[in-house]
């Protein structure tokens, strides 16, 4: 996948070897905080983990001027120990009260960006295998209606189990599962009309839409666990397993949106000569350090704002999905013509 190699070129810089590992540690100590919960252990953390935020925030304002991959290891050294100074003096400032704004401001562009890019997955994923099948001539019907079938009968059954799952949960959160599924079902009917449209116009048969399915149903699974299921319950227990999950889900899709960034390189530097890839992927950096960090203080956004952020989260994943499915639909279809026209 070319998310690979852009990761591949991320982790060429040691900086950002540095900047992602330690991001990674703090978020595995905030994980551990939420089972003890010990004030100075969480202040700890957040020096540690304010710190590495302002250390991006600094090296995000120097990439507008100069490469970061340029700075001088010393400099970079040097910065870091200012900005462990700085979250002595500016945790508040940027963590508390007056902070609310920033928070959901950087919690929503982190929202944008997950579900397009979580989208992006599930539907290159999707691609990828079907290309995979579609290359066995001999065999190619055959496999690729199986494909269909069994992811496509998979993405049902799987629908049951979730809201067999929800229906032990209290009444408010069952019904929001209920319609959420709901919405997922008229969407993958609507593309389910596409396919079948585009197969009756030009014989050509989307069969990766049922593993787009399953993989869209796995990602909302995860939307209700880690949003919905987390605020309902959380506050009251800690699921380590849940809390595993949750963290391998959002921590491989922060690499993959980071990953997916870098694999654009050429196309960024020569359509959007005004910011270089150093400023947009410490601007992803940044964004995602905010959101986890802000967990080790106490809440500033109401359990109310919580599951609007879900369902906002949702809505965007909805109409990436829509949109976008559509349209992958159509040009997947056309490339496949224009590949056998070639042979």
């Amino acid at each position: 996948m070319k998310f690979i190699s852009g990761l591949k070129g991320i982790f060429k810089t040691p900086i950002y070897i540095f900047i992602i590992s330690a991001f990674t540690l703090v978020w595995i100590l905030i994980l551990v905080n939420s089972f003890y919960s010990s004030v100075i252990f969480g202040l700890v953390v957040l020096v540690f983990g304010g710190s590495i935020l302002y250390y991006a925030i600094i090296l995000f304002l120097i990439s507008f001027i100069k490469p970061i991959g340029e700075l001088k290891k010393w400099l970079l050294f040097v910065i870091y120990v200012i900005t462990i100074l700085s979250t002595f003096v500016l945790n508040r400032l940027v963590f508390f009260v007056i902070s609310e704004f920033f928070f959901i401001v950087l919690l929503t562009i982190n929202q944008f960006f997950t579900a397009f890019f979580a989208f992006k997955f599930c539907m290159d994923s999707s691609i990828e295998v079907d290309n995979y099948l579609y290359k066995k001539e001999k065999s190619r019907i055959l496999t690729r209606l199986i494909e269909f079938f069994v992811f496509y009968l998979l993405n049902l059954w799987f629908s049951l189990m979730i809201l067999k799952f929800f229906s032990t949960t209290p009444t408010i959160l069952l019904l929001v599962v209920i319609r959420i599924l709901q919405i997922l079902f008229w969407v993958n009917m609507s593309l389910i009309v596409i396919v079948i449209l585009r197969l009756i116009v030009t014989k050509k048969f989307s069969a990766f839409i049922a593993l787009f399915f399953l993989l869209t149903l796995f990602y909302t699974l995860y939307i209700l666990i880690d949003y919905l299921y987390g605020t309902f319950f959380s506050s009251t227990s800690v699921d380590p397993t849940y809390v595993l999950i949750s963290f391998v889900l959002d921590w491989f899709l922060f690499l993959y949106i980071l990953g997916t960034v870098y694999s654009k390189a050429g196309f960024i530097q020569t359509k959007l000569k005004f910011l270089k890839l150093d400023t947009i992927a410490l601007f992803l950096i940044i964004m995602k350090i905010y959101v986890q960090v802000s967990k080790i203080v106490p809440k500033i956004v109401a359990v109310d704002m919580q599951i609007l952020q879900a369902g906002g989260l949702f809505v965007i994943f909805v109409f990436f999905n829509l949109l976008f499915g559509i349209y992958s639909i159509l040009t997947h279809n056309r490339k496949k013509k224009n590949k056998s026209n070639q042979d």
